[in-house]
This record gives C-alpha cells, sequence and structure tokens, in this order.
C-alpha cells in the first residue's frame, strides 16, 4: 500500500515539474521574442537614417578641424608665441667620421745582382713606414706577376721598382723573368693595353753610364712596358749613375737620396688624396704649405725634362711596335695617334 501511494506521489510531482518549465520557457520566448523585435527595430531605424547620421558627422568634424587650424594659425603668428620658441641646435653627430684611405700599402720591387737595389729597397721601406703606411720590399724572383701584378691595380697600393742593368743591358738574374713577362704582356693582344690600369708606380733604376748603349736599359724598359699596359706614372724615373764623373749628384748613393725625397714627398701628397702635386702658386689662405710646395714644385721642375723624355721614349717605341706590324686592335692604335701628336706638339712648344 505504501509503495503504491510513492509512486502516485511521484508521478505527481515530475507532472508538475514538466508543466513548471513549460510555462516558465513559453515565459522565457515571448520575453526574448519581445527583446529581438526591439532590437531590429532599432537597427532598422538607424540603418533608414544612416544620411542623416553620415551629414551630422560630417559637419561636426569640418567646424572641429576648422576651429582647430585657426587657432594654431593665430597662435604661430602672435608674437608672444614667437618669443617663446627657442632656437633648436643641431646635435652634433657623435662618432668618429671614417677616415679616407688613399694609400693602403707600398710594394718595393727589387732585381739586383750585388746587393745595392736590395739595400736601397730596404732604405725606402723603412722610410715609408715611418710614415704610417704599410711597406714590404720584394724580391723579383719570389713574386709571379702572371697572377698577382693585376691585383696591384684595385688595392689603393704604391709600386715601385728598384731595378739594375747588367751584362748588355740585361735585367740581373732575380728580375729575368718579371721582364720577360712584363715585355710579353705588353705586347700581347689577350692582356689588352688596360690590363695594369689604376695600377700606380714609381722606377729607379741602376747603371753605369760607361756603357752608353745599355744604360739604364732595364729600368727604362719596365717604365716603358708598365705604361704601355695604362698603369699609373707618379713620379719622374729615377737613374742612379755608377760614373762618378757624369753622375748627376756626385755617386749613385747620392743619385738615390734625391730621388728618394722626391719620392716620399710625393708619397704624402698620394696618402692626403692629392692627385696631382702643388705647382705653388696657391691662393691666399688657400693651402697650408705653400712654402713646402713651392720647394717641391722648384725641385721637380729640374725632372720635367726626364719626366717627357721617358714618355716620348715610350710613345716611340709603340710607334716602333706598330711599324713592326704587331696585332693592335683600332682603339689603341687611335690611343698611340693621340700619345704622337700630343709629343710633336710639345717638342715644338
Amino acid at each position: 500500500m505504501c509503495i503504491v501511494l510513492n509512486v502516485h506521489t511521484m508521478l505527481f510531482l515530475v507532472i508538475l515539474s514538466s508543466l513548471s518549465c513549460t510555462a516558465c520557457g513559453a515565459a522565457l520566448q515571448d520575453d526574448m521574442s519581445e527583446l529581438w523585435n526591439f532590437t531590429e527595430s532599432c537597427l532598422l531605424t538607424l540603418w533608414q537614417s544612416r544620411i542623416y547620421l553620415y551629414t551630422a558627422a560630417a559637419v561636426v568634424f569640418g567646424v572641429w578641424f576648422t576651429i582647430n587650424l585657426l587657432f594654431v594659425k593665430k597662435w604661430t603668428l602672435s608674437p608672444v608665441s614667437l618669443k617663446a620658441r627657442k632656437p633648436v641646435k643641431k646635435q652634433e653627430v657623435s662618432g668618429d667620421v671614417e677616415k679616407v684611405i688613399h694609400v693602403s700599402c707600398v710594394k718595393v720591387f727589387y732585381g739586383s745582382q750585388t746587393g745595392t737595389g736590395k739595400g736601397f729597397s730596404n732604405e725606402i721601406a723603412e722610410c715609408v713606414r715611418a710614415q704610417g703606411i704599410q711597406c714590404e720590399a720584394i724580391d723579383m724572383k719570389e713574386y709571379d706577376p702572371e697572377d698577382r701584378l693585376v691585383e696591384e691595380c684595385t688595392s689603393k697600393t704604391v709600386c715601385v721598382f728598384v731595378v739594375a742593368t747588367y751584362t748588355d743591358g740585361q735585367p740581373t738574374e732575380s728580375a729575368e723573368w718579371f721582364c720577360k713577362w712584363l715585355e710579353e704582356a705588353s705586347t700581347d693582344f689577350r692582356y689588352g693595353k688596360t690590363y695594369l690600369k689604376g695600377m700606380r708606380y714609381a722606377v729607379f733604376g741602376l747603371g753605369n753610364s760607361v756603357y752608353v748603349s745599355h744604360y739604364n736599359t732595364v729600368s727604362k724598359n719596365i717604365d716603358k712596358w708598365l705604361w704601355m699596359l695604362s698603369a699609373s706614372r707618379i713620379m719622374t724615373r729615377g737613374e742612379g749613375d755608377d760614373n762618378v764623373t757624369k753622375s748627376r749628384h756626385g755617386s749613385v748613393q747620392a743619385d738615390f737620396q734625391a730621388w728618394k725625397t722626391t719620392f716620399l714627398s710625393r708619397l704624402q701628397a698620394l696618402a692626403r688624396g692629392e692627385k696631382k702635386a702643388c705647382s705653388g702658386n696657391c691662393k691666399k689662405d688657400s693651402c697650408k704649405n705653400k712654402k713646402k710646395h713651392k720647394e717641391e714644385a722648384g725641385s721637380s721642375t729640374n725632372s720635367e725634362e726626364e719626366l717627357m723624355e721617358s714618355s716620348s721614349e715610350s710613345e716611340s717605341s709603340s710607334e716602333e711596335e706598330l711599324s713592326h706590324g704587331s696585332v693592335i686592335d683600332m682603339e689603341d692604335l687611335g690611343n698611340a695617334m693621340n700619345h704622337m701628336k700630343k709629343a710633336k706638339v710639345k717638342t715644338k712648344a
């Protein structure tokens, strides 16, 4: 009997709860539908009146922008604002400015038989290092020009050649291969006439004027061959004479010292970035070393004729090569003709 009553009670409770849930769900659904209808009506109203909203926003923005522009313009033109302004100082750039290097290294190539050329080369190297520039003395027999000489064109290096003339105008044993390759390259169309363009060089030769026909032949040839390959001579070729009676300065050592002084002065100018030496005719307050440049210009005037002779020798040699029927490009032929014309004009002057 008790069990039957409990079952009826449970059924009654289940039915009652289901009825209450149904009533609550219906009420909640009605509330949600009313809320959605209200939201939908508001959004629809805003969408229908969007043109008016856009217009109002544009008018408000235009008024604000106009007022702001007039206020700023008035403030900038007022004298009070001008006094209130403080000059802005330029900030100094911190850090060291990178120093431009015009001469990175000096290489002194020597071809010596008795050791005189080697001694002169080591002396040049010591003086160059004293100026703060890297320098090394190189024996020509330990240097392969075929593989390495072209590298000197782009490395901001200055090359110095101290060479002696040996028996019958031939180079010394240590410089034999270097001279042979350079001579062949100067006339070989496979290398071209601009093979050593960009290379800077100077030449000092050792010889004896007693042997007139072979006096300083090797230094003259090296100077000529380098010029034919478009290398740039930075100064006059120097000549040391073992013949004391005809030596320009009394001995081969004195000839070398005079040439070395000029070379070191020219090297300093190159290291400063000067492409051409000062003539001494500087304008007022435009040159700090005017007096020094005048002295250098005076010492260099004596060697200008020698420089012209070496250039004319190179030009005449190229003319001889053309007459011998060697293979040459039309562009090189035009350059050679221009050089010969310039040489004729200079001789007439």
